[in-house]
């Protein structure tokens, strides 16, 4: 009976936006370190994410004036619902990079080590080398060597070797012959990590063949430079030489990872560019109702974010890297689902008009226009600034003060993407309409930059990543708030056949930001 009163429209538009943002929540929240862990450095994610924002400044005018004007909106919104599912789906299974190593394998008579040089930029933390060593203090790690010098190197082992150890006396020949790479199991513990400039991982076997050798050992001491490749990314960058961050562009795996990204970023603009004019014709003359509607996105990405966090870190459960693979099934099902959503949602076609982009270019003739698409350029500058490195900073602040918290990183994280969408963002969204009529456009605008200053100067000070929780109720006056301002405020001195195409020039001055949501 409660359904009588329920606007099914509009029940359907809510949970588009909750579907919509529970696809593309974990992308957006978790993707910087989500690179960082393919082996991505800082710079390398900043260029990644510009070269992404200009291909949204791109995708965002050109998607609104394209549905103006050839009356397929609910057409390319499908489209855009399932091409961001999919490409969101695929990215979570993108191969790492496989980044240039140098290495040194040092065979003495009393024990064989790999050992890394270090200086200042690339010495592991203490948090890292626990995480490194793990629970226990100690961890065996399987890895691979490709080394010069290898007729030197094996000779040696095999004379220490022939005399009955764990070489068959049929594998001797095959294994004095020229070998390229060998697989090893390094012993990574306190003792032996960190000693003269270098991290000496001691080697308890050498397969080579399929014949092993157990703690292999050398009559002569032999020197030879390798190159590593360990599952584990925190021995990964250790060992990556300087070159390989320069030359990534030229390897398939980033073109991989980059068309995946440039795929789900064009899609996710283009729902954001049709979206909320959807809605907007379905609240007819009701337009305060919009931010109602619009904090099913922030119960969407709150909920799901929680989700995700705790299930990469309960399936990363004593894993030297976190395993991502459970969320990619749940962003599936999420495209799945609002796909079918999103077909049921009635769709009001734009009247054609033929003064269309007139009309549009003569609003910047109006200072109070060019003034709030400045204010859209701050709001954009400050929210790319969380968006790309807030998990990133908050990973950091672990690693240098709160080392024990690293084993729950990511449930932490999605909680406060919770508490940002619960407390934050969702009583806004609610309210918005209510604060803008009463305190006007204007005043929401000065309101939402000093809830941004508020909230980087308690960045800047806290040292313990716990205390996010509460920075990120802030959101909601910052970003709720002032995307409530944007899309209501667009839509009011826009003309009547070109919302979408104001809009799209809204997303345009605010592609600097990757928020989507």
């Amino acid at each position: 009976m409660w359904l009588i009163g329920v606007n099914k429209t509009l029940l359907l538009m809510k949970m588009h936006y909750f579907l919509y943002s529970g696809c593309i929540a974990t992308i957006l929240s978790f993707g910087s370190t989500y690179a960082k862990q393919l082996g991505y450095s800082k710079i390398t994610v900043g260029y990644i994410m510009m070269s992404l924002f200009v291909i949204s400044m791109l995708t965002k005018p050109a998607v609104g004036a394209i549905v103006d004007k050839f009356r397929v909106k609910k057409y390319m919104f499908l489209v855009f619902i399932f091409t961001t599912g999919v490409s969101a789906f695929f990215l979570m299974f993108v191969s790492r990079l496989s980044l240039e190593t140098s290495v040194e394998l040092d065979c003495n008579v009393n024990i064989t080590t790999v050992k890394i040089y270090f200086d200042h930029t690339n010495k592991l933390s203490d948090c890292d080398q626990k995480i490194l060593m793990g629970n226990n203090g100690e961890r065996l790690v399987n890895c691979k060597l490709y080394c010069n010098n290898n007729e030197i190197l094996f000779s040696e082992m095999l004379s220490t070797s022939k005399n009955g150890l764990n070489i068959n006396s049929s594998d001797v020949e095959i294994l004095e012959t020229k070998t390229t790479d060998f697989p090893i199991l390094i012993h990574l513990h306190n003792s032996n990590t960190e000693r003269y400039g270098s991290y000496n991982f001691r080697v308890r076997y050498v397969d080579i063949n399929h014949s092993r050798m157990t703690s292999p050992v050398c009559h002569r001491p032999t020197i030879t430079p390798c190159q590593l490749y360990c599952p584990s990314p925190v021995i990964m960058e250790l060992a990556a030489t300087p070159k390989s961050q320069k030359t990534i562009v030229a390897m398939p795996e980033f073109w991989e990872f980059f068309s995946l990204l440039c795929i789900f970023w064009i899609s996710q603009s283009g729902i954001w560019a049709i979206q909320d004019p959807i809605c907007f014709d379905l609240l007819e003359d009701k337009p305060n109702d919009f931010g109602k509607q619009r904090c099913w996105t922030s119960i969407g990405w709150g909920s799901v974010t929680m989700l995700s966090g705790w299930l990469v870190d309960y399936f990363s459960y004593d894993k030297v890297q976190k395993d991502y693979t459970p969320i990619s099934y749940l962003i599936l099902s999420f495209m799945i689902l609002n796909f079918f959503v999103a077909s049921n949602i009635p769709v009001v076609e734009s009247k054609l008009s033929q003064n269309t982009f007139q009309n549009v270019f003569k609003l910047f003739g109006k200072l109070h226009v060019i003034s709030f698409f400045v204010w859209i350029l701050l709001l954009g500058v400050y929210s790319s600034m969380t968006m790309s490195y807030l998990f990133w900073y908050l990973e950091d602040l672990a690693t240098e003060y709160q080392c024990h918290q690293m084993a729950w990183i990511k449930t932490l994280q999605g909680f406060s993407q919770g508490a940002q969408s619960f407390f934050g963002e969702m009583p806004v969204f609610f309210c918005s309409g209510w604060i803008i009529k009463r305190i006007g456009h204007k005043h929401c605008m000065s309101l939402v930059l000093f809830a941004f200053t508020v909230r980087f100067f308690f960045y800047s000070i806290m040292t313990n990543p716990f205390w996010v929780l509460l920075i990120e109720i802030l959101n909601g006056m910052a970003y709720a708030l002032g995307r409530a301002v944007m899309v209501s405020y667009s839509r009011r001195i826009s003309p009547p056949s070109a919302h979408h195409t104001v809009l799209g020039l809204v997303g345009l001055f605010d592609c600097i930001v990757g928020n989507i949501k």
